[in-house]
């Protein structure tokens, strides 16, 4: 399965009036980057001025990382904040690890709270009503780790934590302060396409954008904010597009409306990818 990973700026949220449009974007953004499979959201700071939208890059990140944690977990490890007022108007993600019951099953993937650690075991929330004990396999961890734990029996007497689960577990929320460093290092392992309705048109580049698909295995996929875009932005930044990306699109022809908002652009973008890499 390919591994794709997207860049949103720490500037996303400017041009939404409150904190219910807030939510709703956030909501939009990770059911999109949960529909698709996406491993990674990174927020990276676009613009010079380091201060610039930290507090909207916070909620941004805070959001993103609620909707992706299991329900039986949200309110252990995010309590009551007023960032979080509106959640309940959110769809939720329905990703695999958040639709089980509390009845274990075999063959479970859960996803765990440590709460407890003890030399040979710890002990862990993963939704069933109970703290579970389970064997501790060399792993590091502490009070407050996220871990992946597989139920080999259904009577919970056999679990097992596992670091690389064999179904879509949602994806991880990390910050990025330099993403010309950032994207310069990834361009190394995978492919970097930008979106930009100055980008080249993407229905006349269909073959190539499908022949570098089909050749990387990793992508990352990177997204202007909502007043400037990805030229703008890297620009100011001190950046060649040219040497950060393999290409920049316009993935829309002949669009109907002024603009296209990101969120909206994220599911545009990632049905391309999806067809194209099939």
């Amino acid at each position: 399965m390919k591994s794709i990973e997207i860049l949103l700026p720490y500037c996303s949220l400017e041009n939404e009036p409150d904190q219910i449009r807030i939510t709703l974007k956030a909501n939009i953004i990770a059911r999109a980057a949960s529909i698709f499979k996406v491993e990674r959201i990174t927020l990276y700071r676009s613009r010079s001025d380091k201060k610039s939208c930290k507090d909207q890059k916070e909620i941004l990140g805070l959001l993103l990382r609620y909707f992706v944690t299991p329900p039986y977990l949200k309110k252990k490890i995010f309590g009551k904040r007023k960032e979080l007022k509106y959640v309940g108007m959110a769809y939720p993600l329905q990703i695999p690890t958040h639709s089980l019951s509390k009845k274990a099953k075999e063959g479970d993937i859960r996803v765990g709270l440590v709460e407890r650690v003890k030399e040979s075991a710890i002990f862990a929330d993963i939704g069933v009503g109970k703290q579970v004990k389970i064997s501790n396999s060399n792993y590091e961890l502490k009070r407050g780790d996220l871990i992946f734990v597989k139920v080999k029996k259904g009577d919970l007497s056999e679990l097992e934590i596992i670091k690389n689960p064999d179904i879509y577990v949602g994806y991880s929320v990390r910050e990025c302060e330099n993403p010309l460093d950032y994207l310069k290092e990834k361009k190394k392992e995978g492919l970097i396409i930008g979106t930009s309705k100055f980008g080249d048109p993407i229905w006349e580049n269909l073959k190539e954008v499908e022949e570098k698909l089909k050749s990387s295995d990793k992508v990352v996929v990177v997204f202007g904010e909502p007043y400037r875009g990805i030229f703008e932005i890297f620009k100011q930044l001190g950046g060649n597009t040219d040497d950060l990306f393999h290409g920049i699109y316009n993935l829309v022809r002949d669009q109907g409306t002024k603009t296209i908002r990101m969120e909206e652009a994220l599911f545009i973008a990632l049905s391309l990818l999806n067809v194209l890499s099939s």
